[in-house]
């Protein structure tokens, strides 16, 4: 089997690889539970797609680039749908996996060790679970491993240009890979020690990239820098009593949990031991040597220390460590074996292999159907309300209730509002604002467009919308959600439908009509 892989035609091999790729990534992409964070996202690359602006109109807690990615996709190719757009994170992930096996491939001259990397990155817990979001990991992971892969797999003068301009775009989406800069610029500097000039060159070009990449921030900072400033960091400092980099306590419980020990993360922290370890014998090797670790090492190794920065920390951030991991730990295989490794180290490595792969579907169970440890999903019972047809299903439902002219609904949650014309209240469009709001004085409140308690609660009294929806999405909102409600019942709305775990409240046509009496 390997020798006829070895022996196939470049286009069967890659055929087969995208069938490998399309089978896990698409199915994910149109199954996997919900995550809050996406209906954010959709919502606001929809309305960055009508006119609104991130930051200034809109908050928006992340670099600039992933609305406009979705936005485009969605207004010119699929429509405003959140299938669509999980297909997209998904096309994403694909490519990342075609790039992983060229470059592995191509760091050890064997196709089949490009295959395995591929089987190794479709069957990580890590990357099904959360690859297909809409979220940062597709295309923020694609680029930064683009950056790193290009300079080995292009053999253009341009290529740390290629390089420069894509960790760019990686940072344009997620502003912590700023942090692996230096292992490039240390990379370069290595790569060209013997010869002033050529390096000199190279940094030109990598920083043209670079800067090439990053300069479209400069418009929404101009405008005016505190609020750009504030949406992508100032709020990370209050999202937690424990500031930016408090509660270590978590952060080792984080890492802890990625190992499997005292509480695992499902079948992915057993797969991330096995690369982990592999990967560190492959280091331990380098030490020995006394040779440099690879890009990919340090790069690894940077991100997965700056993934435990933010407070609180999750293990989903780790999903973009993952490709890194697995370049080293088959790079490192693949030289044992070369090597003339024993029978049964090699046969203890299949076994490894297998049983990666074997228990992977434990985890398509976990993010599709049970929603077990899955840090926001409480019970199975929220499993069942965070799947699309029931967020859809929720999004009809408030169609049927607004009336054309008055479409503004109140939700805690704005990722009903993706597919419908029914238009979330400004300031709801990201449900961490009145959250927020509790930790910020009444000006920046004001100067942000937060939406506070006394203001929702104004807006409720004021009817400012005809309705307003009220449930347990999330179950880290229970006590802004008891607060809505009583506030929604106080205000005259009544119950008027109920979809799954959300309550949809209606004011009376008694309430509407005295309210355009007074208008």
């Amino acid at each position: 089997m390997m020798t006829r892989l070895e022996r196939a035609r470049p286009a069967v091999v890659w055929g087969l690889l995208i069938v490998l790729l399309a089978v896990v990534f698409v199915p994910m992409s149109q199954l996997r539970l919900v995550d809050g964070d996406e209906g954010i996202y959709l919502l606001d690359a929809r309305l960055v797609m009508e006119g609104n602006m991130l930051f200034h109109d809109l908050y928006w807690p992340q670099m600039f680039l992933t609305p406009y990615i979705y936005g485009v996709w969605m207004k010119l190719v699929v429509g405003y749908s959140w299938y669509g757009a999980r297909l997209l994170s998904a096309l994403a992930a694909m490519a990342l996996g075609l790039v992983l096996y060229a470059q592995v491939a191509r760091l050890t001259g064997r196709r089949v060790l490009g295959g395995v990397a591929v089987a190794l990155f479709t069957f990580s817990g890590l990357e099904f679970g959360w690859l297909p979001l809409v979220k940062t990991y597709a295309f923020g992971t694609l680029t930064l491993f683009g950056a790193y892969a290009v300079l080995t797999l292009s053999r253009s003068k341009n290529r740390w240009f290629y390089s420069g301009l894509l960790l760019g775009l990686a940072i344009d989406i997620r502003l912590y890979v700023v942090f692996t800069a230096p292992a490039f610029l240390v990379e370069l500097y290595l790569d060209e020690r013997n010869d002033f000039r050529a390096r000199m060159m190279q940094l030109g070009r990598f920083a043209a990239g670079f800067v090439l990449a990053l300069l479209p921030n400069q418009y929404f900072l101009l405008i005016d820098p505190e609020t750009f400033v504030f949406n992508i960091i100032g709020t990370h400092a209050i999202r937690s009593p424990w500031g930016f980099f408090g509660f270590v306590d978590q952060k080792i419980h984080v890492a802890l949990r990625l190992f499997g020990i005292n509480y695992s993360d499902g079948v992915t922290s057993l797969q991330f031991v096995f690369l982990f370890f592999a990967s560190l014998a492959g280091w331990v090797g380098c030490v020995r040597r006394r040779t440099r670790l690879p890009l990919s090492s340090t790069i690894f190794l940077i991100l997965a220390t700056v993934s435990l920065l933010p407070t609180p920390a999750y293990t989903q951030y780790f999903a973009m460590t993952i490709p890194f991991l697995i370049v080293d730990a088959v790079v490192f295989a693949g030289a044992i074996v070369a090597a003339g490794a024993p029978v049964a180290v090699v046969r203890l490595g299949a076994v490894v292999a297998a049983t990666y792969v074997l228990l992977a579907p434990l985890d398509f169970y976990r993010y599709t159907v049970s929603g077990t440890e899955i840090y926001y999903i409480r019970s199975a019972k929220d499993a069942q309300h965070l799947t699309i047809p029931a967020i859809r299903a929720v999004g009809r439902a408030i169609d049927r209730e607004v009336l054309p002219e008055r479409p503004y609904v109140i939700s805690l949650w704005p990722g009903y509002f993706v597919e419908t014309r029914a238009r979330i209240l400004p300031k709801m469009e990201n449900n961490f604002t009145l959250q927020f709001s509790r930790f910020m004085t009444q000006r920046d409140i004001t100067k942000f467009h937060f939406m506070s308690y006394p203001e929702l609660s104004a807006a409720l009294q004021r009817h400012a919308v005809d309705v307003v929806v009220v449930g347990d999405f999330l179950g880290i909102w229970d006590n802004q959600r008891v607060w809505v409600k009583n506030h929604v019942l106080q205000s005259g709305y009544v119950l008027v439908d109920t979809i799954g775990g959300e309550e949809i409240y209606k004011l009376p046509a008694a309430a509407r009509t005295a309210r355009r009496r007074g208008d």
